[in-house]
């Protein structure tokens, strides 16, 4: 009896943290930037990105005005996007992606859809 109930916990554990993942797919936009420790807003570089994940694994990326089409896929705990200027890797973090560049983190956050 004890090796049933063991089993069923671990399956509905198993089942929540299906539950839980969530598929990249979505809008996102660059909310900061971190470098050496040092927590920056893009806007302070007149800089804005944002990106456009549709379920199909197409897209789009707009940097500061100016729109590229991407392809992307969902590996589980990275987002691999690529467009005109090659490949790029983000891991997933809770509901924001992250894209490690030399030592600089670009956190990209969801963006909520408005009623």
């Amino acid at each position: 009896m004890r090796r049933v109930f063991a089993l069923l916990l671990c399956a509905a554990l198993c089942l929540a943290l299906v539950g839980c993942s969530r598929a990249a797919g979505g809008s996102y936009r660059l909310e900061y930037i971190t470098a050496d420790g040092v927590r920056m807003l893009p806007s302070s570089f007149g800089m804005s990105i944002s990106l456009e994940l549709e379920e199909d694994g197409v897209g789009t990326a707009t940097y500061s005005g100016t729109l590229m089409n991407v392809t992307w896929t969902d590996e589980g705990k990275t987002v691999v996007l690529n467009g005109p200027k090659g490949e790029l890797e983000f891991t997933k973090d809770g509901k924001a992606l992250v894209l490690h560049d030399e030592g600089t983190l670009l956190f990209f956050t969801p963006v909520e859809e408005e009623d």
